[in-house]
């Protein structure tokens, strides 16, 4: 698992295939636009001539389980899945859930999972942050996270 903090460029890695496939969850409007943002700037930062599929769900959605189960089916063939929340403690279980789901499907899939934190809630040993970290170690992916300031 690697982990990078800060803004790391990712479009380097999608630019030569010239397409993105991404999956976002995130918690609420602020974490929403947010997602929006980021996929703006990659979308900058490929060019006009790539493209980038986009899933976004929000955690909401994610307590019917058949939505979690189309979410996680994205996941599974996503390059880049984006999980953006502002929570303070823990994710919630619908999205653990989904998590889970996802990581059966992955498969040796290379994937970068995104975190996009709030820097208010997020400590040296961070409960989300620490959660991710062992998603990552388990599902060999490479974790990166950005940190923003809370809302």
């Amino acid at each position: 698992m690697n982990m990078t903090f800060g803004n790391p460029s990712l479009s380097e890695r999608w630019k030569p295939a010239g397409q993105v496939a991404l999956t976002a969850v995130f918690e609420d409007s602020v974490t929403c636009t947010r997602v929006k943002e980021f996929c703006q700037s990659l979308a900058r930062d490929l060019g006009e001539r790539s493209r980038i599929v986009q899933h976004v769900w929000a955690f909401s959605t994610l307590r019917m389980t058949e939505l979690q189960v189309i979410a996680a089916e994205e996941a599974a063939a996503a390059d880049l899945v984006i999980i953006a929340t502002r929570q303070a403690e823990s994710l919630p279980e619908e999205v653990k859930s989904w998590i889970e789901k996802w990581l059966r499907q992955k498969g040796a899939r290379r994937t970068v999972l995104l975190a996009l934190l709030d820097r208010g809630y997020d400590g040296a040993t961070g409960p989300i942050r620490a959660y991710l970290q062992e998603v990552a170690a388990r599902g060999g992916l490479e974790l990166r996270v950005e940190l923003r300031e809370g809302a």
